[in-house]
């Protein structure tokens, strides 16, 4: 029997994807405060069928007001369930469904605004 190839990284794929709302990565940086934007994606577990990975993701947005954080989680949001997506080097998501809505998340820092949403990400083994 062969291995399967692996899964394309579903963090990496969300990164790509959702680079264009500003920048875009997997862990807080250290310059937050000074950022007009940011948006962390995290994978949380999830299953797959050995065809599909069904990631779980949260997808948070971080800004410094309210109105600008929760205006970037639903276009993030309305992005996300448009797919499918092929991102290119990474693979294709072929579908993504909202688990959790966008939500204000309290934060350490009062400066600073986040929203989170948590989504089923469905992508396929990368040809």
């Amino acid at each position: 029997m062969t291995d399967l190839a692996p899964y394309a990284d579903a963090e990496q794929l969300l990164v790509t994807a959702l680079a264009g709302f500003g920048r875009t990565g997997t862990v807080l940086p250290d310059d937050l405060r000074d950022l007009p934007l940011f948006v962390r994606v995290r994978r949380l577990g999830g299953t797959d069928d050995r065809v599909t990975d069904q990631a779980r993701i949260a997808v948070e947005v971080f800004a410094p007001t309210r109105a600008a954080a929760w205006e970037t989680a639903r276009l993030v949001q309305q992005r996300l369930i448009s797919g499918p997506t092929r991102v290119p080097g990474a693979g294709v998501i072929d579908r993504v469904r909202t688990e959790v809505g966008p939500q204000d998340l309290p934060y350490e820092d009062p400066r600073i605004r986040c929203v989170s949403a948590t989504y089923l990400v469905s992508a396929r083994r990368p040809a």
